[in-house]
């Protein structure tokens, strides 16, 4: 399932675990980002959205060593419990919290069990029962890189080096990561999840209004990964930087314009490694959680870098694509998890296709177009201060919004 959910489920799952008994009911406090992120997206196995049935089903599977796949060990029959469960859930956001902030509380047999989430969307830091703690870490306003530092020590000059000398064999796990995301795409193919963006761009083909071309083919390919996970397809994907969307859009284009023009899998490979890299890297600028969309802006600038290397560019050609893209997607908001993710990531696949195509003519972005500066470092940190600084208030206003329609 979606990552926020999944956090929703895992943290009510390890308050459940504290209780010790079957929950009667549950409170849940979670930050702005986190309930954007989660009240939209369709929850595996229920037809349903939202975190107060995710939840639910995590705290009648109180197994909080599953991490984010406590759901996946969710007994279908205990659906109408987990439904019941769910009206008698309280979600509530939390005010001057970390972007990455969830506390449970499960409530049954006159105890309470509680967790807190912080940070990221597995890190735990308090466990307790009836207000004693089990676990107990530092619970002070973290400093750490919001994209939890993965990316802090790497530039795109290192980031192309080491695609270009890491030892073929050293790449061979990101064959399970094709295997388990392609096979989403093909789920999102096969079938009508969501808005069906991926399915109805590949047959759009046949009307003439959508080339059959590579391009075209990466955007539809990976949209249509999004429309099965944001509907809540029951199988799993490979996550780039704490996010399966940014993975599947880190990923999938690659995968896409490297069987399309018959690349060996040695080079494939490194231009996946490339491009999640890059993918970290853009994060550790713009954040776990923001206003931008992690998939549209980062894993679109990632995506750029991975196919100019993959289709012979050279290192300043893959910075000329990502200050190109930084001029054209810097403006994509999140409005939060669901199906309509899916358009955004084939927009901005198309745009990293055309951003890779132009950068391998010699063509792109200069410090004359906006918020994009000579220096590709300086372009990144442009974009992150635009969403961290920039937009400080649009998240509220998205929320609000979103809060509006439920009325």
């Amino acid at each position: 399932g979606c990552t926020e959910p999944a956090a929703g489920a895992l943290c009510a799952a390890a308050a459940a675990a504290q209780l010790g008994c079957a929950p009667e009911s549950l409170a849940v406090e979670v930050s702005s980002y986190i309930f954007k992120n989660a009240m939209n997206v369709g929850i595996p196995g229920t037809g349903e959205t939202g975190l107060d049935i995710a939840c639910a089903m995590g705290a009648l599977c109180p197994k909080p060593e599953l991490g984010l796949s406590v759901l996946g060990e969710f007994d279908p029959g205990r659906l109408p419990e987990a439904r019941r469960l769910a009206r008698n859930t309280r979600i509530s956001v939390a005010e001057g919290v970390p972007k990455v902030y969830i506390r449970a509380v499960a409530h049954g047999g006159g105890s309470y069990g509680e967790a807190v989430i912080r940070d990221t969307h597995t890190g735990i830091v308090y466990l307790g029962r009836d207000g004693v703690p089990s676990m107990e870490k530092d619970m002070a306003p973290s400093s750490a890189p919001e994209s939890g530092g993965e990316g802090a020590q790497l530039d795109i000059p290192g980031i192309w080096q080491f695609g270009q000398e890491v030892p073929a064999g050293a790449l061979y796990f990101l064959r399970e990561l094709v295997q388990v995301n392609c096979a989403m795409a093909e789920e999102g193919l096969s079938h009508p999840y969501g808005l069906q963006v991926g399915r109805q761009m590949h047959s759009g083909t046949a009307a003439g209004l959508i080339a059959e071309d590579t391009a075209n083919f990466a955007a539809a390919y990976t949209a249509a990964a999004a429309d099965a996970r944001m509907s809540g397809c029951e199988q799993a994907v490979m996550s780039v930087a704490g996010s399966g969307n940014q993975g599947l859009t880190a990923t999938l284009p690659v995968i896409a314009v490297a069987r399309k023009s018959g690349k060996p899998e040695e080079v494939m490979l490194r231009a996946l490694a490339i491009s999640i890299l890059t993918t970290i890297h853009a994060k550790e600028y713009i954040g776990r959680l923001s206003v931008l969309c992690g998939c549209g802006v980062a894993s679109s600038i990632g995506v750029t870098a991975g196919v100019v290397y993959m289709l012979g560019g050279s290192l300043e050609q893959a910075e000329m694509g990502i200050r190109t893209m930084t001029a054209d997607i810097s403006g994509i908001v999140c409005d939060g998890a669901k199906p309509g993710c899916a358009l955004k990531i084939a927009t901005s696949v198309g745009a990293a296709m055309r951003a890779a195509s132009f950068a391998l003519s010699g063509i792109g972005a200069s410090a004359h177009d906006g918020i994009v500066s000579g220096d590709v470092e300086e372009t990144l940190k442009n974009l992150g201060e635009l969403g961290a600084d920039g937009m400080a208030g649009a998240n509220q206003v998205i929320l609000d919004m979103l809060l509006h329609k439920q009325g």
